[in-house]
């Protein structure tokens, strides 16, 4: 980052950044255990995830995520031959299904097709799992000279088992979250970067796609972008640099979107 340089976070933001979003994980439905029995499935590390984006608009609640993961589970659908063999879930508290019943929003006049997929969700299911949505309606606007942005995800290579006594185990996914520099609030595509002083712990972000990108005060936040894809720089760099490529996605342009879903 810019040397000497300080990059303010939002208290309320920053005691808890993925209170906005959840990972969205793709697993089979069942597999048989070592007899041929079927048994409920655990997440697999052959299936990707992504992140799923909770915001609230016109009294109603809402689920945002990036298209090419609702491709990637509409594919193991395609490949198993069954349209049951896969679900879609969240991994808070427990598993809850997400229904594909995402649509893909058209983009504004001119611009190249979203990677963005959007769906109606229950009034309570984000409260269900602990997570609050990002009211569009309440959002402080951004100003156009922003200089970073905060971006918030669940990295799929974070994923890992923890022994729970003689039942098993459970599946933990912690979130990871990106703070990287960016020149003025963005109207198009975008990308945040961050040259860094060392290589940074975690260097595989794939995952993220779907989540929140916020901008930030010491007092107040917002959303402004979608994550579509994150990583670290290349061996130019030696990799002491991360990167953030978002779809733009201010709360008009995702009230926009809204308004294409089916009433």
């Amino acid at each position: 980052m810019t040397e000497n340089k300080k990059f303010p976070i939002c208290d309320s933001l920053s005691v808890n950044p993925a209170k906005h979003c959840a990972a969205l994980v793709v697993t089979e439905n069942a597999v048989k255990d070592q007899n041929g029995w079927p048994q409920f499935a655990q997440p697999s590390d052959e299936l990707r995830n992504g992140t799923l984006t909770y915001v609230k608009a016109f009294g109603k609640v809402y689920g945002i995520t990036c298209w090419h993961v609702i491709e990637h589970f509409r594919k193991q659908l395609s490949k198993s031959g069954n349209q049951y063999s896969h679900s879609m879930r969240t991994m808070v508290n427990g598993f809850y299904d997400v229904q594909d019943r995402f649509i893909r929003p058209q983009p504004q006049l001119g611009d190249q097709q979203l990677d963005i997929a959007i769906r109606k969700l229950g009034p309570d299911f984000a409260a269900t799992i602990g997570k609050i949505p990002l009211d569009l309606d309440a959002q402080t606007p951004a100003t156009l000279d922003i200089e970073h942005g905060y971006a918030v995800g669940f990295p799929e290579t974070m994923k890992h088992k923890m022994t729970e006594d003689h039942k098993g185990y459970r599946i933990s996914m912690p979130q990871a979250e990106i703070l990287a520099e960016i020149k003025g609030l963005p109207t198009r595509r975008f990308a945040l970067h961050s040259e860094l002083e060392s290589k940074p712990s975690q260097t595989d972000y794939s995952g993220m796609s779907g989540g929140p990108i916020f901008w930030s005060t010491e007092d107040s936040y917002g959303i402004f972008g979608i994550i579509y894809e994150a990583g670290v720089g290349s061996e130019l760099s030696e990799g002491k640099s991360v990167y953030v490529f978002g779809e733009v996605a201010t709360p008009d342009l995702i009230k926009g979107w809204l308004c294409q879903l089916p009433a």
